[in-house]
This record gives C-alpha cells, sequence and structure tokens, in this order.
C-alpha cells in the first residue's frame, strides 16, 4: 500500500473514530445518586378493639428509606433502613410495640442490555446486615425496652423510572431471609417472606 492510499484511509477513518469516542455513554448511571422512601404494598394488615384495647399487627414492609450511589455505569451501593411486621396495642395504662427493623448494606445492578429507555431501568439488589427486633413497654411504674439481633439478607428485582431529572419511581419485588430470633413472637413468627413495595425518591448527580 502507497503513502496516497494510506493517508486516504486515515483521512476517512479519522473522522469515525473521533465521533464514536465523542459519542456520550446515555445508558451510564455513573455518578448518580438517590434517596428513596418505600412503601409496603403486601402482607397482611389488621386492627381490632376490645374491652379498652386497641391492636395492630402488620405482617410484611412497613416502610423503609435508602441511599443509593452509582459507582459505576450500572453498579451502585445501597443502605437502606425498614421496618418490618409490626405489632402493638395500646390500654389503659399500658403500651406496647415490637417490630423488626433491618439495617441493610449491599449492591444495586441495572444491566445496561435490560434498559427499556433511558429512563426505565430494570435493576437487581442485594443487601445483608443486621435484622434488630425491638420490643417496648410503657407503663405507669417505668419503662421496659429489650433487642434481639439476628443476621439476615435481601434480595430483590424491580424498575426504576427516573420520570424527571430530579424524581424517581420505582416498583421492586423483594424476598429477606431472616435468621431465628431466640425469643418468637408475633412480630418474629413470619420474619423471612415475600414481599412488593412502591418507591419515590430524590435524585441528583450523573449525567
Amino acid at each position: 500500500m502507497n503513502i496516497k492510499s494510506i493517508l486516504l484511509c486515515a483521512a476517512v477513518l479519522a473522522p469515525i473514530s473521533l465521533r464514536a469516542q465523542g459519542t456520550p455513554d446515555t445508558l451510564s448511571l455513573l455518578g448518580r445518586k438517590s434517596i428513596s422512601l418505600g412503601f409496603g404494598l403486601t402482607g397482611a394488615r389488621s386492627t381490632s378493639a376490645s374491652g379498652g384495647t386497641v391492636a395492630t399487627h402488620t405482617d410484611g414492609q412497613v416502610g423503609s428509606l435508602a441511599y443509593n450511589q452509582y459507582i459505576r455505569r450500572q453498579l451502585g451501593i445501597e443502605i437502606e433502613v425498614a421496618v418490618l411486621n409490626t405489632d402493638s396495642f395500646v390500654q389503659a395504662g399500658r403500651t406496647h410495640t415490637n417490630s423488626i427493623t433491618p439495617v441493610l448494606f449491599g449492591f444495586t445492578l441495572a444491566p445496561a442490555p435490560f434498559a427499556i429507555t433511558r429512563t426505565v431501568r430494570p435493576f437487581f439488589a442485594a443487601a445483608v446486615g443486621p435484622y434488630i427486633h425491638t420490643v417496648s413497654d410503657v407503663s405507669a411504674i417505668g419503662v421496659s425496652t429489650t433487642t434481639e439481633t439476628v443476621a439476615g439478607a435481601r434480595f430483590g428485582a424491580g424498575i426504576n423510572w427516573y420520570a424527571a431529572r430530579h424524581f424517581l419511581l420505582s416498583v421492586e419485588g423483594k424476598y429477606h431471609a431472616v435468621g431465628d430470633f431466640d425469643h418468637p413472637d408475633a412480630a418474629t413468627e413470619k420474619a423471612s417472606g415475600w414481599g412488593i413495595s412502591l418507591g419515590v425518591g430524590f435524585v441528583w448527580g450523573g449525567r
């Protein structure tokens, strides 16, 4: 190949190469951060009143607060605090509350090939951490609180919709795998299980 042919090929390929290098990665989530509130959509909820006692019981996730930050174009880290399986009653001179609070640390993966659009992103998530069971009794004679902690994990999959530059909606199905508590009661009896939650969040950073 002579010099003229080489120069001609370079002249043709150079603009193509420059355009490819300058093409933005529209599916990259790198640097994007969010704070989200989650609301449980599944589980059993009941309230009863009898003989001066009002009791409430909830199975499944009640709510959650999560922070997520993407450290790679499709991989993020997540911290979540939630409330599961609450049980409480109020009667004359006494209030009893009983709940499980997981504090979880994990990862979120939003594969680019699964992207429906630039703003609608399916994801997978996994996190581990302590599940804290707290029982509190408040009465006229004092306050009593007991706490027990076991290890657990949460696995989930869902869809994030970045509806606006700073607004996020999400739906996630998740499974909580929780260890056995030494003091089983109405809250810890069904600590493990499936659930679906709806999330709303504030988003900033990224592209």
